[in-house]
């Protein structure tokens, strides 16, 4: 019986290629389009899973007061680690992770550019990588050791042993390889090359030496012992803290909370402050996810349509099938494996389009995203089950409908259970079109976000601005000259170098109003500039003046700083008043004079409110130089900044243009774009199958009806708009659907920019006329082609 089901299912599907091609299709899409988002999540969620002791290791992170708010620091202080496991006995260990600042590692006369990590010698009883050669238990005791990877010891060494052979850091300080370790799996939220011994590196010396809870620049990873309830060792630390600066205001300490290993990739887009990994977003996973169920339900939903607009034709053969002796149970089974078979075929058309798509889709992604089915032994099993449920799923309607048709009355032609104008499958067209209308509305918006925030005011100036980065002290000492020969040049305008580039300025301290009152701390972000920063960028003074080579002051030294017109507004002074007024800072040199106030610039993503800035002067080159060019000859001018830079360091020549670095901010936005834009016109696709297939229903149902009113003197327009009617009302409830949902849930997204469009009513307005003229084109070509057939052959057989 099987394998006769099986050959009347093949026969059918040749019967009527073109239906069979058309729902195929539509599956073969809903399928490919979840699948992908399907390998994605599960990517995603994936992250930091292989360490051992996974769900019992934490990072600690810590909230602080902020000038817009309470702000979350992924760094902490090198204090954190030592004294943690001391005063609690909770945490079995804790290491501090910093990254590498200038990275370079070299053999003889090779240098390699690697990013890596510091880290104390508890990292590997923190974190399981294993270890191909050496001892996890003693590869960081020495300052002097370095721990690779085996793809970079490769690279480096070749086929030779890389354990005992020493390489220098930075050209100039030796370590000794003591360790191979595994490559870092591709999910994980710590990615390096190599790592080095955190007592190896001055910085963390300098952190450890001075007031260490003042210094963050470090990541604190701890152990928790089984069955310790996190939230309990956060309540006992702030007790701790409240007891260690009892001199800090309540309001100004910081308190500490522990994240989940598993948690940080996913759940860290408020912890951007000092989080050096890339991370990923869980909103937008989630969102993915539940686009992509829409997308394989819409899929369902139009295989649905088509198979009951199909079964018309069909319902003889049911009726004869039931008087021969079949039974319902087996008539079920029939068009159940029917659509199981037509599921399949489209299982397998939708793992060709997902193997076609996927280099595209990982590249838009940012993520190695791979379909491979020996690695994940889940994969082929899931594609099973994932086939059952939506060759259930979308035949269980059709079958349950035609099995319980009546022989008697379908044989005399009547199709009693087939007619209702309230069936499902106006309901799941009403559904499609909402669907359908909600993304096309979000689209819309996400595009109009996107437009706003490339042509926002921003305070500075981001066009034909070549930044670079400095990783040498050789290019710090003789930035002078290397400056005096590029501005020789006409196509160079300007240079400055900076701490930080103007897009991204995340350094935080803490300013007070010097009048001797112990005001409230105000944290602030800050970096450092040199002369020529508010030229090549264009930053207005407001007042005041900026740092000048022509004033004694700033060329001897003196502790001066710019502030911005949030800073100033924030320590309630205007502008003027501003000018001369000192102020206590927690950068190290104390007392500072103000000599200007800049007018406000977005010195972050605009997901952000601005906030207070106070800018200093920096006579020692570090961080980034940044110069004005012409846009003539731009590769001939970057290669002019190549070759002088590369004179005087080996490290290799980096550069970004200021547009490329403003628009990584905004990077998961425009990845949400495109990836909106790419389910929309799915959808609509999708739904304008599913709506073929029920105006193909329609039509055949009216075909009698049809032939009568064109005896009687019906034009075809006028057949044509008696057959469309009924559709544009299901757009139009598909509308009024759409509008409340798609507001609602753009206006949540919006919510994640301090600055923002607002949601226009024209944006509903086109979506509806869009998908109304996509529907009517679908729905005319069934409409013409009935409203044209001789009425003499659909009356005939009365």
């Amino acid at each position: 019986m099987i394998r006769n089901y099986f050959r009347i299912a093949l026969r059918n599907l040749k019967k009527s290629l073109g239906y069979s091609f058309i729902n195929i299709l539509g599956l073969a899409s809903g399928l490919a389009c979840f699948i992908l988002i399907l390998i994605f999540v599960q990517h995603e969620l994936s992250y930091d899973v292989f360490h051992k002791n996974a769900d019992q290791l934490y990072r600690v992170i810590q909230r602080r007061p902020g000038s817009n708010g309470v702000k979350y620091w992924a760094a902490t202080s090198p204090a954190l680690a030592g004294n943690i496991t001391q005063q609690f006995p909770e945490v079995q260990v804790a290491t501090s992770v910093f990254p590498t600042f200038n990275p370079l590692l070299s053999l003889d006369d090779k240098h390699f550019a690697e990013e890596g990590i510091l880290a104390d010698d508890h990292f590997f009883t923190v974190f399981t990588f294993p270890f191909l050669q050496g001892n996890s238990a003693t590869a960081l005791k020495d300052p002097n050791s370095i721990v690779l990877t085996a793809s970079l010891a490769r690279k480096i060494f070749g086929a030779k042993k890389p354990i005992g052979q020493t390489l220098m850091y930075q050209d100039k300080y030796p370590h000794i390889v003591t360790g191979i370790i595994a490559d870092v799996p591709e999910t994980s939220h710590l990615t390096f090359s190599y790592i080095l011994p955190a007592s190896s590196d001055p910085y963390y010396q300098d952190c450890v030496s001075k007031e260490p809870w003042y210094n963050n620049g470090l990541y604190t990873y701890v152990v928790l012992a089984k069955g310790v309830d996190a939230k309990q060792v956060e309540k006992g630390m702030r007790r701790y803290i409240d007891k260690n600066l009892a001199d800090w205001r309540p309001e100004d300490r910081m308190t500490f909370l522990f994240q989940p290993l598993k948690d940080i990739h996913l759940k860290s887009q408020h912890l951007a402050t000092f989080a050096f990994e890339k991370s990923g977003n869980d909103k937008y996973v989630y969102l993915f996810l539940a686009i992509g169920f829409i997308v394989l339900l819409l899929a369902c939903a139009n295989y649905t349509n088509l198979a009951v607009a199909r079964s018309i034709r069909r319902a003889q053969e049911v009726g004869i099938r039931k008087v021969a002796g079949a039974w319902r149970w087996q008539l079920i089974g029939q068009f159940l494996g029917e659509s199981l078979i037509m599921t399949f075929l489209a299982l397998i058309l939708a793992i060709a389009m997902v193997h076609f798509a996927l280099p595209s889709f990982s590249q838009l992604m940012e993520r190695p995203i791979r379909m491979d089915y020996l690695a994940n032994p889940l994969l082929l099993p899931g594609l099973l089950v994932l086939t059952l449920l939506v060759s259930l799923i979308s035949g269980s309607y059709p079958a349950l409908l035609m099995s319980r048709l009546k022989p008697v009355q379908v044989l005399k032609g009547k199709q009693v259970g087939l007619t209702s104008r309230f069936t499902l499958q106006r309901i799941l067209t009403v559904g499609q079109y909402a669907v359908s209308i909600t993304l096309l509305v979000g689209s819309f918006i996400i595009y109009k976000q996107m437009q706003f925030v490339q042509h926002q005011q921003l305070g500075y100036n981001r066009e034909h601005v070549l930044t670079i980065k400095v990783n040498d002290k050789n290019v710090s000492q003789q930035y002078a000259a290397i400056r005096e020969e590029l501005l020789r040049n006409p196509h160079v305008v300007a240079m400055s170098y900076s701490q930080s580039l103007p897009t991204t300025v995340m350094t935080m301290q803490s300013m007070s109003r010097w009048e001797g009152s112990g005001d409230h701390l105000l944290p602030t972000n800050t970096t450092s500039i040199d002369y020529d920063f508010l030229n090549v960028y264009g930053i207005q003074l407001v007042a005041g003046r900026g740092f000048s080579r022509q004033f004694g002051a700033d060329t001897l030294g003196a502790p001066t700083a710019l502030i911005n017109e949030s800073a100033v507004k924030a320590l309630g002074w205007t502008s003027k008043e501003a000018i001369g007024k000192e102020f206590d800072y927690s950068d190290g040199r104390g007392r500072r004079t103000i000599i200007g106030v800049v007018k406000d610039f977005h010195f972050n993503s605009i997901h952000q409110a601005l906030g207070p800035l106070v800018l200093t002067l920096n006579r020692d080159p570090s961080g980034y130089i940044a110069a004005k060019i012409r846009p003539e000859n731009l590769q001939g001018t970057v290669a002019l900044f190549e070759n002088a830079i590369k004179r005087v360091t080996p490290y290799p020549f980096e550069y970004q243009f200021l547009d490329d670095n403003f628009n990584k901010l905004y990077k998961s936005d425009l990845r949400l774009g495109e990836m909106f834009a790419s389910f929309t016109l799915l959808a609509v696709f999708i739904a304008s199958l599913g709506l073929f297939g029920l105006a193909a229903y329609s039509t055949q149902q009216r075909m009698k009806e049809i032939g009568i009113r064109k005896v009687l003197g019906a034009t075809v327009p006028g057949i044509v708009g008696l057959l469309s009617k009924d559709y544009i009302k299901l757009v139009f409830i598909g509308f009024i659907i759409a509008v409340p949902l798609a507001w609602y849930i753009m206006n949540c997204w919006l919510q994640d920019f301090a600055y923002r469009v607002d949601i226009a009513w024209w944006i509903f307005a086109l979506a509806g006329i869009f998908t109304l003229t996509i529907a009517l084109l679908t729905v005319i070509f069934q409409s013409l082609k009935a409203a044209w057939m001789n009425p003499v052959k659909t009356l005939k057989a009365e």
